[in-house]
């Protein structure tokens, strides 16, 4: 009899065990977590803006102008770069020009241009500065 009731009373608690095992499982898959808002009011600036102005001398690769938009378009010897940054793609000196602006025919601005409006747009050139003439050769002691 006392073995009986021993065997009743661990079957009653492993049942228990077995349900608050289960339950603890099936209560939380996921810890919860909270999210912060304040996170995106203070962020740094994106340094944006003229890099090289006009007279000054680069070399290849040297940012120019970084931008967001196509404001400022690249002229001799400069490049663009996928998000519309303007480098070198020569030594020289950066000359800075405002020209009228005259787009391809499959360019949103054409119909404007053939209306009569007229673009001003600024240019970032490169003009390549010329190797010098006279070079200084070593010569070996006699």
């Amino acid at each position: 009899m006392f073995c009986s009731l021993l065997t009743k009373v661990q079957s009653d608690f492993f049942r228990l065990n077995n349900s608050i095992l289960k339950q603890s499982v099936c209560w939380a898959s996921k810890k919860a977590g909270t999210t912060s808002r304040n996170k995106r009011k203070n962020t740094p600036g994106k340094a944006r803006g003229w890099k090289k102005y006009e007279g000054d001398y680069v070399e290849p690769g040297m940012i120019l102008f970084r931008q967001l938009g196509l404001k400022v378009y690249p002229g001799e010897n400069v490049g663009c770069g996928k998000d519309l940054t303007l480098f070198a793609l020569r030594p020289g000196r950066v000359m800075i020009s405002q020209e009228t602006l005259s787009p391809y025919p499959h360019s949103p601005l054409y119909p404007a241009v053939q209306a009569g409006r007229i673009f001003k747009k600024y240019f970032f050139h490169v003009l390549p500065i010329d190797p010098p003439t006279g070079t200084f050769k070593l010569v070996s002691k006699i």
